[in-house]
This record gives structure tokens, sequence and C-alpha cells, in this order.
């Protein structure tokens, strides 16, 4: 019994040593007034800037613009969070666009903190909002349709509405060209519309019931989606071929909803053949496009993790960063290159996993104490026997070590 808990206390104790990937990482958080972290339910809305270096928040102060690097508020936008229902920055990081339950956008100058313009949404609440790559449309998404907005002629002028969903439009993609816009709605929809005709190019009907994310890779030609779960599929990522609508890639680690996707730019020496997701089981993943592994796994995230970016490093290395937001709003950059080369005895599509994931799930929780404790006949890790697993556990053992 000595030996087993002996045992439990050092597979506890390197739960907390930092992993391989954590070794670099460089975390701050989004402040309340009084500097106190913010509550997981402080934040109604939080997006990255396309190059990831500026990041916009409506919380509980209204509307904050961060530099991503450093955590330090660049501008503050006078917005109640209870009324925001959409953000996004413009491909410059110059303009925040805010929506609100009064079908309303809102127009900010992210250097300056001054309000631009508002116009409305002559139907309903617009509950998705999406600059184009080239800075010239905002494409609002609220119940059944969506409306583009140009912004090439100084004002905001009505562009086009795009019809073809039969419930709320969830969230929006443009392509890195700027066009093809993705729409996407409940009900597992997704919409691939020519901005160049506003035309229905291609439905996709995705395995699961909502979807929340989607993200383009960098060549145009291929989209990732994922979203909530359905009772007939667990997987909860898809990647389709933008040309021919045509279902690539399917993948099942997912088993909880995927709230974030993002194609990794050359972190493994291909350019944007790795995409990276992140939902409500507080994981990042990492996947290879080409043959469908999953290449890595972080698991140091408290709360689910709600956007990803990748950002340049500020040094002027190759290095690329992995930027990350909490729904607690908890930031954390990762450097990849570095931590994710492989080792000398690490097989070429073998996933990089956690220290401490001893199950293989992909994260390092209580499980993998249970699993520990059955190898040594033991039916829970619950040494106290007080019902709970915790720090009071790891006490008793240190007691035991000390005698």
């Amino acid at each position: 019994m000595k030996q087993y808990r002996i045992f439990i206390f050092l597979f506890v104790y390197t739960l907390f040593l930092p992993s391989s990937f954590a070794e670099d990482v460089t975390q701050w958080r989004v402040p309340t007034e009084n500097e106190a972290p913010l509550s997981s339910t402080a934040i109604n809305a939080i997006t990255f800037s396309p190059d990831g270096t500026r990041l916009a928040v409506a919380s509980v102060n209204g509307i904050a613009v961060y530099d991503t690097y450093t955590g330090e508020a660049l501008a503050l936008l006078p917005s109640s969070m209870s009324h925001v229902t959409a953000l996004a920055l413009s491909p410059d990081s110059r303009i925040v666009a805010s929506a609100t339950e009064n079908a309303t956008i809102h127009l900010w100058n992210a250097h300056t903190s001054q309000h631009i313009t508002d116009f409305t949404n002559p139907t309903d609440p617009v509950v998705a909002l999406a600059f184009s790559p080239d800075g010239n449309t905002l494409a609002g998404g609220s119940l059944k349709e969506i409306r583009l907005w140009d912004l090439t002629l100084g004002q905001i002028t009505h562009a086009a509405v795009l019809q073809g969903h039969r419930d709320m439009v969830t969230t929006l993609a443009f392509s890195p060209d700027s066009k093809t816009l993705a729409s996407a709605s409940f009900y597992g929809t997704i919409l691939l519309w020519d901005l160049n005709t506003s035309q229905l190019r291609h439905r996709l009907f995705a395995s699961t019931d909502s979807i929340l994310a989607l993200t383009f890779s960098s060549d145009n030609q291929t989209l990732a989606s994922g979203g909530y779960w359905n009772s007939d599929a667990e997987s909860t990522i898809q990647v389709w071929n933008t040309q021919t609508g045509q279902l690539l890639t399917t993948f099942e680690n997912h088993t909880t909803p995927v709230f974030a996707l993002t194609f990794a730019l050359d972190v493994y020496g291909v350019n944007g053949s790795t995409l990276v997701s992140a939902g409500w089981d507080n994981a990042i993943r990492m996947w290879d496009l080409h043959t469908g592994q999953l290449q890595a796994i972080f698991a140091d995230s408290a709360v689910p993790v709600i956007a990803l970016a990748f950002l340049p490093d500020p040094n002027g290395s190759d290095e690329k960063i992995l930027a990350s937001a909490s729904l607690d709003g908890t930031i954390q950059l990762k450097p990849l290159t570095a931590s994710l080369a492989p080792t000398p005895n690490q097989q070429q599509n073998a996933p990089v996993v956690l220290r401490g994931d001893v199950n293989n799930d992909g994260v390092v929780n209580i499980l993998d104490i249970t699993f520990i404790a059955s190898r040594f006949g033991q039916e829970s890790p619950d040494l106290n026997s007080d019902g709970i697993v915790n720090v009071l556990d790891v006490v008793l053992v240190a007691r035991h070590i000390g005698e």
C-alpha cells in the first residue's frame, strides 16, 4: 500500500510540472476595473485580429482592444457587455465592429477609441460579423440571411443580401482572396457564396447539429468546420474542398463542441497543412490534413478555449506563435517551432502527447490518476475516503512519505 501511495504522489506531482509544450508559454489575463481576473461569465464576445496581434473583448467594462503580445490595453470603447452580440476587427486592426441586440452595428476607431458611425440591420439582430481580408466588405449574419456592407466609399453602403439559411446564422468566414464567403447556421448547414455574383455556390451538410467555427486555408481551396455533436456522430470537425463542395476529411477525436479553428502556417514545414482546433474540453489539438493524424495536444487550459490565432515572433525569427483565448479571459502564447520539433525517438506521424496523460485520452485529469490506481489494485484514488480526490489526498501521501 505504501508503494502505491508514493507512486500516486509522484504521479500527481508530475501533473504540475511544465510539459514540453508549456516551457516557453506566455500568459496574461483580461482585467476588470479592479484588475481582478474575469469570471467565466464575464466575457460576452472575444476575437483576434486576422494577423493575431490584436484582441477585442466585450466584457463587463465594455469593449477593449489589447496587444496580444503584452496584454496592454490599446483602446477602451463605451459599450455594455449585455448588449454586444458579435465582434470583428478589420484586417489592419484599425476598426472594431460590434453588433448589439437592438440590431445596430457600431464602428469604432481602434487606435483612438473614437466612434465612427452606426447603422442598423433592417430585420433582426446581427449575431455574426466578419471583415473581408481586403477590408472592403463587412458581413453580418442574422436570422435566415446575411447582409453585406461596402466600406470602400468612405461611408457605409448596403451591398447585397444573401438568403438561403432556414435558421439563425451562427458564424461567418471570408476566404483569403475575399472572393468567397462561408456561412453556417443551426442544423449543420454551411453555405458557400460567390461574392462576385452574390450567388450560392455550394450547400454543405455537416454531421453536427450546429456549426460554431469556420476557417479557410491560405490557398482558398479548403474550408474547415466545427461545432456541436449530434446523437449519430461524435465527429465535430470536417474539412471541405471549396471548389467542389466535397467532404475531404472528418476528425473524430473531439467529442465535445468545437469553438475555434485556424490553419497553421509552416509549423511542420508545409504551408497550410496543419489545422488547429479547440473547444469545450479545454484542449487544443493540431491535425495533419494530408494524413489525418493527430499531431499534438495542448491541455493546459483550465476552461474552454474559444478563440485561436497565429502571430509572428516579435523577435523576427521564423518561429510561429499560437495564441489562444479562454472563456475566463486567459490569453496564452505558445511558441511552436521548437516545442513541436520531433524528438529523435518520435515516429514521424505519432502525436506529441502530454506528460501525465497515461490513458492517452488527450487530457491530463483525474481519469489518469484513476487509471494508475487501477493498475495497483485500487478502485479509487480517493486515499482519505472523503468522497473527492483533491489536494488532501496528496497531503496524506506526503505524510506517509515522511514516516
